[in-house]
């Protein structure tokens, strides 16, 4: 039987080491809490990439407004960026251009005479001919939108006076377009000319009667 010195000894010496790990312990912990608290943002976003992902997240926060033309329609853009109306156009019925300062990238709103029969005649254009074209609805319209590479995408519809609405987006690699484009085509409405009265306006829209057009929703085709 070991005396009651030695053990008295073994037990303090393991309190002694027990101590020492939990100081370890402790100094690790305040250590890493420094580490990760101060360090630098581009560190941080190594260790976490999910931080970059929840900045581009809140970049695309948008405040909404709506933009109603004399041309006849009206969409959602964003509240700040820059709209170019082009007033020394007189050739279209509406051109605007949208850009973000400080951003690469831009959208156009185009209106004009439409010089084709159909919005698939449209696919012919050599704008477009060579894309790839997916069948949708804008404004209740059947409307066609045409991928052409590089994040550039093309959407367009033809009123029942041969009117053509043209919305191209141009990104140059600025993901926000997607949205600001996806709000617009989603938004986009007819709504009455200077001048022309509600009851007007409805005689007009129902006199194009799109039930019996073969609407597709999100089918890709490849030309």
């Amino acid at each position: 039987m070991e005396p009651k010195s030695d053990i008295l000894a073994i037990i303090m010496n393991k309190k002694a080491l027990l101590a020492f790990i939990l100081v370890f312990v402790l100094i690790g912990g305040v250590a890493a809490f420094f580490y990760f608290r101060f360090e630098p943002t581009s560190e941080k976003a190594m260790l976490n990439p999910l931080l970059e992902n929840q900045k581009r997240e809140n970049e695309l926060d948008f405040d909404w407004a709506w933009w109603e033309d004399p041309a006849g329609f009206k969409f959602e853009y964003p509240q700040g960026f820059e709209i170019d109306s082009h007033e020394e156009d007189e050739v279209n019925y509406a051109y605007l251009e949208f850009a973000k300062k400080g951003s690469s990238g831009k959208l156009t709103v185009i209106c004009n005479d439409a010089p084709y029969q159909s919005i698939n005649d449209w696919l012919e254009d050599e704008l477009v001919k060579e894309g790839n074209s997916l069948q949708t609805e804008i404004a209740s319209f059947p409307a066609q939108k045409v991928i052409l590479g590089e994040g550039r995408e093309v959407a367009a519809f033809i009123d029942q006076d041969k009117v053509i609405y043209l919305i191209d987006k141009q990104p140059e690699g600025e993901a926000f377009w997607d949205q600001v484009y996806a709000r617009i085509l989603s938004s986009f409405a007819l709504v009455p000319l200077e001048g022309e009265t509600a009851a007007e306006f409805q005689d007009w829209l129902e006199g194009f009667d799109t039930s019996s057009a073969d609407i597709i929703e999100s089918v890709e085709v490849i030309e």
